[in-house]
């Protein structure tokens, strides 16, 4: 008895602490479509507008990926996307990325909740069908995550890992591209071509390809398979990792014309106005200048909070081993 109610003890102050620690880790609202204050849903080439609200989107790296597997029905494949915010970097959120068709959104939408697995079954596939690429957020919590993932796939497992090196992370808006060359080179929903398994198995090969460095590490086999024999799908990596340099050199030229324009509409500003404007444009520098000094102050507040945050974290890492050793 007395072994027990030392366990019960130890258990109590681990969540009693763990709940103290999760109260200093805020989660950042100031990139919309990666850190969210609840579930979302989005197609992909929205998701990537929604991106380009934010310019953090271009500095939120893609940390890790997971390769996830339905273990019932069709054995649906998805992957979860580990996103770090680029300032606030505690805060890590896991977008759920993956394909259906458009026919087994509007019946979920419509009527009964059913898994994807079933209701990829159902859905009339064999046919060329619209195919449903999207984004899903959740509340940023282990526990809303597989809250989400329990309803939306009932049983799964994890596959595989993929990890990316500092030094050759994709941006989120790197991400976004990509996946709009894939709807791009596969706007159909085809059940021995262009399916859920094809969908991830690209994905995955494209990023690993694109960006070098990556270290997989395989849980469980049985990627690209439904009950243990290959599916077919077609091998369109190569192609899309073609598209995709294509279309992110067309996005970095539209990205650096919009600068260019707008520094030259500031520059014909400063001229068209000459003397005349002189006291109105010493006062928009000040106001400039004051507003890089706050940032600048702001960004020195944040990485002292940061330090004190984590001195604050070691301590109580501290205190729960001292609590720990005590309890034995």
């Amino acid at each position: 008895m007395a072994f027990k109610s030392k366990s019960v003890k130890r258990f109590s102050v681990r969540n009693f602490l763990a709940t103290i620690l999760h109260a200093f880790m805020s989660s950042p609202t100031d990139l919309p479509g990666v850190f969210t204050q609840g579930e979302t849903r989005t197609p992909v080439g929205d998701w990537h507008s929604v991106l380009m609200t934010s310019e953090l989107s271009s500095q939120c790296d893609l940390e890790r990926m997971v390769f996830c597997k339905c273990t019932k029905d069709v054995q649906h494949e998805f992957i979860l996307l580990h996103f770090r915010h680029p300032v606030q970097r505690h805060a890590v959120a896991v977008l759920v990325l993956d394909r259906t068709s458009r026919v087994e959104c509007m019946e979920n939408n419509g009527g009964s909740f059913r898994s994807v697995g079933q209701a990829s079954v159902l859905s009339p596939s064999v046919s060329q069908v619209p195919a449903h690429d999207t984004i899903s957020t959740t509340f940023n919590s282990p526990s809303a995550l597989e809250s989400y993932l329990t309803q939306r796939y009932r049983s799964y497992r994890f596959l595989s890992n993929l990890d990316f090196p500092a030094s050759a992370r994709p941006s989120a808006m790197q991400v976004s591209v990509l996946l709009c060359v894939l709807s791009k080179h596969s706007p159909t929903y085809r059940l021995w071509q262009y399916q859920c398994y094809w969908y991830a198995h690209t994905v995955w090969e494209a990023l690993q390809r694109l960006f070098d460095g990556c270290q997989e590490t395989t849980l469980i086999d049985g990627r690209s398979q439904f009950w243990g024999q290959d599916v077919p799908k077609a091998e369109s990596v190569e192609e899309v990792c073609k598209q995709y340099r294509v279309e992110w050199a067309l996005f970095e030229n539209v990205v650096e014309e919009r600068r260019k324009r707008k520094e030259e509409e500031e520059r014909w500003l400063r001229m068209e106005g000459g003397a005349q404007r002189q006291p109105e444009i010493d006062k928009e520098r000040r106001k400039r200048e004051e507003a890089e000094r706050r940032v600048e102050e702001e960004r020195k507040q944040r990485e002292e909070a940061e330090r004190r945050h984590e001195a604050e974290m070691n301590r109580m890492r501290e205190r729960v081993a001292e609590l720990e050793r005590r309890a034995v």
